[in-house]
């Protein structure tokens, strides 16, 4: 009997998980920097707002989450210079370095991925995420 959708979906995200995982203890980060740190983008000023969006948090855990990164020298926060109660945040150099070699270590886990995938195949897995993402 075949596996039912979620199960798949289920054990691809528990392979994924554990990639993950591998990764923040390789780079002595918590889950909330790992996903803070690539959702901050290279160079562009994010507001507090936007970042607990694109975390999908409150805005007060946010305001932890970026309050633990500009303490571990990862972001920089500054006031908006338009409204002061708009805190704008940034990655430091430091940040900057630990976003690239999260990123690394992402493109050397796909690597493995996608190692056994001919381009068709590779396409056809890259549109069935895309399918999945859109529908959820």
């Amino acid at each position: 009997m075949s596996r039912r959708f979620f199960e798949l979906v289920l054990a691809v995200r528990r392979k994924c998980q554990g990639n993950e995982e591998r990764i923040q203890r390789e780079l002595g980060l918590s889950p909330a920097e790992f996903n803070a740190l690539i959702v901050l983008g290279e160079g562009a000023e994010i507001t507090g707002c936007q970042f607990a969006e694109r975390m999908a948090l409150s805005l007060s855990r946010a305001g932890r989450v970026l309050g633990k990164l500009v303490a571990d020298g990862y972001v920089r926060a500054r006031p908006s210079d338009k409204d002061r109660r708009t805190t704008l945040a940034s990655l430091t150099p430091k940040g900057r370095r630990a976003r690239q070699r999260i990123f690394e270590h992402m493109e050397a886990c796909e690597a493995r991925i996608c190692g056994g995938l001919d381009a068709e195949r590779l396409a056809q897995v890259r549109n069935a995420l895309e399918l999945l993402e859109t529908a959820l």
